[in-house]
């Protein structure tokens, strides 16, 4: 695996299931150049999920274009309490991808423990997915996840799966327990969303911007991630080629790393207590509550 990913769910056309014909030149013209830049720096790890909306038909045009033995393709496909309906949208995927097989199968969304029985119980999806590794249509399985700790530890401590997605970055380091339980499973760790989730870094205040300095805050979580052994791979989420070049920086300055991002940790900390105090900021999290058990499931601890 290299050490980003290209993540699809910027560049594609539409979140929803549409129409060939829906899809503009021009949009699938950037989509078939973001994934040759991507090719050419050495991302080859392309990934996307039968949720994605157009993402996966819009690759599929592409893929048979491409050397297949250099790409690491991965999908994701929801857990239900139907395995033949996960059937049906995994035999979709890999036919609106236009591949015989996929390097990597995510069990998409393991959220809470309703998601997590459908997929492990007897019947269940994840013996659809491994009868479909037995036949050779997928590689490896992993699972994706925006749930709470526990339940991540939990999935990963069921030894059924080869990799986990997860949300582990600077400002939310709560899903630390769960990383290092992938670890002693001999997992991979492939970090989601580490730029929009991971503080809005497409986009950063003049305060963070000189927090970081001398790296830029994209630079600066990358690399805070990456130092982590335990940590293996980022996803980028490119809407277009030069999505990518932020983060080559990241790269440029690794050797520097252990140098680097502890006095910018010790600044952002620092800044931070000046504002709302040691006490506030060690105990604010206290009694919010998780996505899950908010109205209309708004990320109350990211805000």
């Amino acid at each position: 695996m290299p050490v980003f990913s290209c993540g699809g769910m910027r560049y594609q056309k539409s979140w929803n299931e549409i129409k060939p014909e829906e899809v503009p030149a021009a949009n699938q013209e950037n989509l078939e150049a973001t994934i040759r830049r991507s090719l050419e720096l050495g991302i080859n790890h392309i990934e996307t999920a039968r949720g994605y909306g157009s993402s996966e038909m819009q690759l599929g045009w592409l893929l048979p274009k491409l050397p297949r033995d250099e790409m690491i393709v991965q999908t994701k496909v929801v857990p239900g309490p139907d395995p033949k309906a996960f059937e049906a949208a995994l035999e979709k995927s890999l036919g609106l991808l236009n591949l015989d097989y996929v390097d990597l199968l995510g069990i998409h969304g393991i959220n809470n423990q309703e998601l997590l029985d459908w997929t492990m119980r007897d019947g269940g999806c994840m013996e659809v997915a491994k009868r479909y590794q037995r036949e050779g249509r997928v590689r490896h399985i992993g699972f994706s996840t925006h749930a709470p700790e526990p339940i991540i530890t939990q999935a990963i401590e069921t030894d059924a799966f080869d990799y986990v997605n997860l949300h582990w970055y600077y400002i939310f380091q709560e899903n630390w327990a769960s990383v290092e339980a992938a670890t002693r499973h001999d997992m991979g760790v492939f970090i989601i969303s580490p730029n929009a989730k991971g503080g809005l870094l497409y986009k950063p205040s003049p305060t963070l911007l000189d927090l970081c300095a001398p790296l830029t805050p994209m630079a600066f979580n990358d690399l805070f991630c990456l130092l982590r052994p335990e940590v293996h791979t980022l996803s980028l989420g490119a809407s277009c080629p030069t999505d990518f070049d932020a983060h080559l920086e990241a790269l440029t300055r690794f050797d520097e790393a252990a140098d680097l991002i502890p006095p910018i940790v010790a600044r952002l900390r620092a800044h931070a207590v000046e504002k709302v105090g040691e006490e506030w900021l060690n105990h604010f999290l206290e009694g919010v509550p998780r996505w899950s058990e908010v109205p209309g499931e708004v990320n109350l601890r990211i805000i």
